[in-house]
């Protein structure tokens, strides 16, 4: 009986041991980190982390060594048709941007894009200014690119004349390529005190990509027209914008001219 009991202690004993062999053998993992065959591999695995970034570091400095000899090979045409270096092209756009930012466009204090001229009649008598301001309305309706459907006098009087004016602008007019929107506007001059004025304003235009009868409040406007920091142009309606400013302001140059030239 004796024996039996000696018997199943070595055998619980043999069974302890093994448990404990099979649930903890962090001994085999210290064995395999202080071998030879361990230290091969994470030799192995530095040298390869090295080679990495030795490879990442060497194809980032090439590429800024590419960038800094490659930087003064590039040449542009500026807007003023003169040949010059991308950067200085960059920096001549931004400043012939600068007259169509911030207040370029007025409103009036319903919020309505209005401009508005008084011209200087010079030696001439204010309703020989008035007769030049209907001519120029007439040359604008009466030409081939003008809507005829739309363009005409809508109102006149020996002081007053409001005209509905529809013609193309260009934004890029080329023979292989043509951009270009319709510009609908109200032509308002009045004669009063010897003062002669033209308003242009009820401004909209007819584009393919923003639809018909888009309202210059909504789209020429610094709150739509200029980036949230109001230092540039946004690219759509900033090019309206632009192309309506410079629209009016020849036209106020035009009229100026015929006066003077009376």
């Amino acid at each position: 009986m004796n024996k039996i009991i000696l018997l199943l202690i070595a055998l619980m004993i043999t069974l302890s041991t093994q448990a404990q062999m099979t649930t903890d053998n962090s001994y085999l993992r210290e064995n395999y980190r202080n071998s030879k065959t361990a230290q091969k591999a994470a030799a192995r695995k530095a040298a390869r982390k090295e080679r990495k970034a030795l490879k990442k570091q060497g194809i980032t400095q090439a590429k800024q060594q590419k960038e800094k000899s490659a930087k003064p090979t590039y040449y542009v045409k500026a807007k003023d048709g003169s040949v010059t270096t991308k950067d200085k092209a960059a920096d001549i756009d931004a400043n012939m941007d600068v007259p169509y930012l911030a207040g370029a466009v007025p409103t009036t204090t319903e919020g309505i894009v209005c401009f508005e001229h008084t011209f200087n009649t010079g030696t001439q008598t204010s309703q020989q200014a008035f007769d030049i301001m209907k001519e120029t309305a007439l040359d604008i309706i009466n030409s081939p690119d003008a809507s005829h459907e739309i363009s005409r006098i809508m109102q006149e009087s020996s002081d007053t004349l409001i005209a509905t004016i529809c013609e193309p602008i260009y934004f890029k007019k080329a023979k292989w390529e043509t951009d270009s929107a319709l510009i609908r506007y109200q032509y308002l001059a009045s004669l009063t005190d010897n003062t002669v004025k033209l308003r242009i304003w009820l401004i909209s235009y007819s584009y393919e990509e923003i639809g018909f009868g888009y309202k210059a409040e909504e789209w020429i406007t610094d709150k739509y027209a200029l980036t949230k920091d109001r230092t540039a142009l946004r690219k759509g309606s900033g090019k309206f914008r632009k192309k309506t400013i410079d629209y009016v302001h020849n036209l106020f140059a035009r009229i100026e001219e015929r006066i003077k030239e009376m």
